[in-house]
């Protein structure tokens, strides 16, 4: 969700969540932070150091995040707060939930035979998170998982209109925002801080939720983001690795996550996925 387009420094991704369904892509990490505006920036009410989170940005935007979080100053107590899409800093780049929950909900209206995923880094209560989508008429969307992680079919969802499943990092919302880790979601590591690292085996070794999950989460990219560094992994290298870890995890990725995705070959390379030819 930070893109170039919706301001955010660093960028992520170039388009918006709007643009990026629009794409083709259906699967959306996305990180909620609790913030109130000011000055024409956004304040991360978020207590603890800020350095702390900040392993993922270059030194010079955790330096300049921590200056405008300062400068700007803590809000007066009580002062209330919205849920925004923020990637460690709120002060770099901010979207209010609320729009991108709109935005999501006019793309299901519109594609009936559409199924979208967010796995959210919730830094606010799963009741907030809910409240959002509540408001956008996305409750009734939201995908029931069973106690024993057994996901209904792509064709069930459809007939159901449960075309929204929504997990969580950090809390639970119970079956309808599960937590993604607790026995519904492996995945891969995520910090590769040199491209040669998505080429070495050790990629492709079971991260958060272990090996057990029907969802694989396969995590593609070089920290800190940059689209140069995005554009030499994005495509045969993606490929490459998507086929190997395919072997050695003895199953297909679900979710595919990529910086800068209109700059990769990620479209074409689930649709492979999806075929049983890659």
């Amino acid at each position: 969700m930070a893109s170039s387009a919706d301001g955010f420094v660093p960028p992520n991704q170039g388009h918006t969540i709007a643009q990026q369904l629009r794409d083709g892509i259906r699967g959306f990490q996305i990180d909620v932070y609790p913030g109130s505006r000011r000055d024409g920036r956004v304040y991360t009410d978020l207590e603890g150091s800020l350095d702390k989170r900040a392993a993922d940005l270059p030194a010079r935007y955790v330096t300049l995040a921590t200056r405008l979080h300062r400068s700007l100053g803590a809000p007066a107590a009580g002062t209330p707060t919205d849920v925004y899409l923020c990637h460690t800093f709120c002060e770099l780049g901010a979207t209010k939930m609320a729009d991108v929950a709109h935005d999501l909900r006019t793309f299901l209206d519109g594609h009936p035979h559409d199924v979208l995923v967010a796995v959210i880094e919730d830094y606010v209560s799963p009741e907030r998170i809910r409240d959002v989508l509540r408001a956008a008429g996305l409750e009734r969307t939201l995908v029931p998982v069973p106690a024993d992680a057994r996901l209904p079919t792509l064709g069930d969802l459809i007939r159901d209109d449960h075309r929204l499943l929504v997990m969580l990092e950090n809390g639970d919302g119970g079956s309808t925002m599960p937590n993604a880790f607790a026995g519904l979601v492996q995945e891969t590591p995520f910090t590769f801080l040199q491209a040669a690292a998505l080429r070495g085996s050790q990629s492709c070794v079971p991260n958060r939720g272990g090996t057990t999950g029907p969802i694989f989460q396969f995590n593609h990219w070089v920290t800190p983001a940059g689209l140069r560094r995005a554009k030499l992994v994005n495509g045969a290298v993606l490929r490459r690795r998507v086929a190997a870890c395919q072997r050695d995890r003895g199953q297909r990725p679900t979710l595919v996550a990529v910086d800068f995705a209109e700059r990769s070959d990620v479209i074409d390379v689930v649709r492979d996925i999806n075929r049983g030819t890659l």
